[in-house]
Formats: structure tokens, sequence, C-alpha cells
């Protein structure tokens, strides 16, 4: 059986990758592991030489330090950097498939549904170097016929996921009985999918004998961020009111944009 190694294998979707690998050799990569065969820090390039020295044909790549501060200039001067020198030397050491963990901001301020051939146009610190690495990798993976598959993962949620998000945020207020919850107004559309799904789709990628380039990682449902908190309200049987307004809404974002999910529902 190939053995998929996930490097980052401790955030959020790394976690649910764990959940989901039942069926799947999976060896887990993390600069939280402190043991020797599992610690790996995408910034410490001292640590990398034990997985190097594995020669891993299959890996999933979700390490990037510093997130949520999408804007901070070290997403293009140093992880960026970091993850080029990392992917040539695993190409060096035998790599034949790669998995990448994209972002929907890639596509800057578009509306509408998201198809993966759209130009992108990125805005924010973070998705510009997402982007720049997907260009490289286009560039570099397909002159070295190595297979690789690049996921822009639209708006993950579920367990594990950070507790300033929306929803666990709505929940804690929920849950400690407060009378109402500030959020921005609510009117933003957007793509929220389970992230045992997205842990799905990406173990399914990293071992599937033709799947190559971009792939749209969402639901393909449009919804408001007022519905979905209005919606677990609901299922929480709760009373308390939302302040809509309460926060600006962002300016980096557009009002309304999804996935166009068509080409990853074509993949068998």
């Amino acid at each position: 059986m190939t053995t998929i190694h996930l490097l980052g294998s401790e955030g959020f979707i790394g976690r649910a990758i764990q959940r989901e690998a039942a069926d799947t050799c999976l060896h887990c990569w993390s600069h939280l592991n402190s043991d020797s065969e599992h610690h790996f820090d995408l910034l410490d390039p001292s640590t990398w030489q034990t997985l190097l020295n594995r020669q891993p044909t299959h890996a999933i790549l979700l390490s990037w330090p510093g997130l949520p501060n999408y804007q901070e200039p070290f997403h293009v001067t140093r992880n960026l950097p970091a993850c080029l020198d990392l992917i040539e030397q695993l190409v060096a050491s035998g790599l034949q498939r790669l998995v990448v963990a994209g972002t929907c901001y890639e596509y800057g301020m578009q509306n509408g549904p998201l198809k993966e051939d759209q130009l992108t146009d990125p805005v924010n610190c973070y998705a510009i170097a997402k982007d720049s690495l997907r260009r490289v990798i286009t560039s570099r993976l397909n002159k070295q016929e190595v297979q690789w598959c690049w996921i822009r993962i639209f708006y993950p949620f579920g367990t594990g996921q950070n507790p300033n998000s929306l929803l666990p945020s709505l929940q804690g207020a929920i849950d400690q009985h407060d009378p109402e919850f500030a959020m921005s107004s609510g009117r933003q559309v957007r793509d929220f999918v389970p992230v045992d799904q997205v842990a799905k789709l990406l173990l399914k990628l990293s071992n599937h004998p033709y799947a190559q380039g971009i792939y749209n990682c969402g639901s393909g449902n449009p919804v408001s961020l007022r519905e979905l908190a209005e919606e677990q309200i609901t299922n929480s049987l709760s009373s308390i009111v939302l302040k809509l307004g309460g926060y600006p809404d962002r300016q980096d974002e557009p009002l309304a944009y999804w996935a166009d999910t068509s080409k990853i529902d074509l993949l068998s």
C-alpha cells in the first residue's frame, strides 16, 4: 500500500484527514510532533531530513504558518520560498505525486460561481503567495513529470475549527445564553463545506491515477452569512438575537462568490 505523507497533520484540515484515513497508510508530519519520525517544521529546513530520507512518493502539503493573518508580508517573503525549496527537495528525493492546499482567495474580488480556469487576481498577501506557489508548481512539476493537484479550498467548517470563526463564536454565545450576537451585515454570500468532506477529497486526490491540475473544493451551494447564522440558532433552539452590522464587512473580499464544482464532480 502506498504511504501518503501528510505535511501539516495537526492543523484543522490535517486532523480531519487523520479522522478520514482509516483505509490509508498515512505518515503524519507536524512541528507539533516531538518525536523525530514525525517532527517537521516548514520554516526549519534542518527538520526536513528525516522526511527526505524516507523518499516519499506521495505527499499532501498543508503546512502554512501564520494563519489567519492574511495580510502579513511573511506569506510572500517567508512561507513561499520555504515551500518552493521543500518541493524541489521532495522531487529530488523521488516524489511522484503532490497534493497542495490552495485557497479560494486566489480568485480575488470576483463574484459569482468561480471555475478553476478563471484568471486569478489575489488581493491579500496570503493568496498572492499561494497563487505564486501554484504558478511555479505548474511550470516546474509539469517539466519534471510529477503528478500534482492544487485544491482551492473555500470555507471549511466542523470539528477543530478556529474558535474565533463565525460558527464556533456564535455557538459559544448560544451556550453562554447571551442575549445577542454581534456580526457583520450578514449579506455576504459564501461557500461553506464540511471539513471532513475536504479531507476525503484531499485523500482521494493524493492517490488518484488520473487527477491532475486545479480543483475547487466547496459545496457549490451559496449561502449568506445571515442565513448560516440563523440556521445554527434554529438548530440550537436558541432565542439569541443577531446584531447585524455590529462589525464592518471586510473590504478585501467580494460580496458573493462560491465554487463551481462541475470539474470535481466528474472525478470518479
